[in-house]
């Protein structure tokens, strides 16, 4: 691709999001990204055309991947001449794929239906998704808690990560242990803080200590010095969680590495608020890093800190 072709204003954006996030995507759009208005949409597949160049970057929450539009219509029409290439469907099915770097323009065709293709390019960088069509790569093991155990490895593979073992997690809401399971298999050693049962799979493991309290009434100045990561994912409104977030990061702070907390969108008009929500993360002394919805999500999205 010329420097040219890389700065030519595109027509129109497509979105991949999970689905029942389409509105949630759609409303973020309109509040922030006025220069967007809607085009077309299906379940998990949102396109918005340009009115006016963007003055800002693009880079939505509810969304795992984003793209600019080059064309649609048959697979003959819109593979015609394309090289190497991601091809994939709505639904996840993987039909081509190949690693790619940050830095490097990536062409991709989008099975949306039987008769409809879509071809893309994206720049792959943080903001993109790092696996065709931001689909999970992961598979949940029968042994784990709970698919809480995908959002943990999702992320890490989303952010480019590897946990050093031995390294100390600290959980907030970590029943009944998806996600503990995750890390100690990883090697790290985990604490948990959460009132409800731990599986037998995570308690009797030598790595992990299981604090069965509320994160209210947990004293966190115990977790001082000694706390590399932090995960946090509560049954919680976004106030609610961000205010015992505050506590947590403020005791650990001094030997924290990163941050994974997940936000529960428990209603739509919450869209709004989101910018705030990452703005009273800084406040805290953390740096947003990225905000974006995983494929093992629901109504709710990662917001990585370091």
């Amino acid at each position: 691709m010329s420097q040219n072709q890389e700065q030519a204003a595109p027509n129109f954006y497509y979105f991949l999001c999970n689905p029942g996030s389409e509105k949630f995507l759609k409303e973020e759009i309109r509040l922030i990204y006025p220069e967007l208005v809607f085009a077309y949409s299906t379940e998990g597949f949102v396109t918005f055309k340009e009115t006016r160049r963007l003055g800002k970057t693009l880079r939505p929450v509810f969304c795992r991947h984003f793209g600019r539009f080059l064309k649609r219509g048959s697979l003959a029409e819109v593979s015609e001449g394309v090289g190497k290439h991601l091809f994939y469907s709505l639904q996840g099915e993987i039909f081509e794929t190949y690693p790619y770097q940050n830095g490097d323009w990536v062409t991709e065709i989008i099975k949306v239906s039987e008769t409809q293709y879509y071809l893309g390019e994206f720049k792959a960088s943080i903001l993109t998704a790092p696996s065709a069509g931001g689909f999970s790569t992961a598979t949940l093991p029968e042994q784990s808690p709970s698919r809480a155990y995908l959002k943990v490895i999702d992320g890490m593979n989303y952010m480019g990560l590897k946990l050093p073992a031995n390294d100390y997690a600290l959980e907030v809401g970590s029943s009944p242990g998806g996600a503990t399971y995750a890390l100690l298999e990883m090697g790290l050693r985990v604490e948990g803080i959460d009132p409800g049962e731990m599986a037998p799979i995570c308690l009797n493991h030598p790595k992990f200590i299981h604090h069965r309290e509320s994160i209210q009434d947990f004293h966190v100045s115990s977790m001082k010095d000694h706390v590399q990561w932090l995960y946090v994912d509560m049954n919680l409104p976004p106030e609610g969680s961000l205010r015992e977030i505050e506590k947590v990061v403020d005791a650990i702070r001094p030997s924290l590495k990163g941050a994974f907390i997940t936000l529960k969108m428990t209603k739509f008009e919450l869209v709004s608020r989101v910018p705030m929500y990452l703005n009273i993360m800084g406040k805290m002394g953390l740096k947003v890093v990225m905000a974006t919805q995983l494929p093992s999500h629901k109504q709710e999205f990662l917001v990585y800190c370091e």
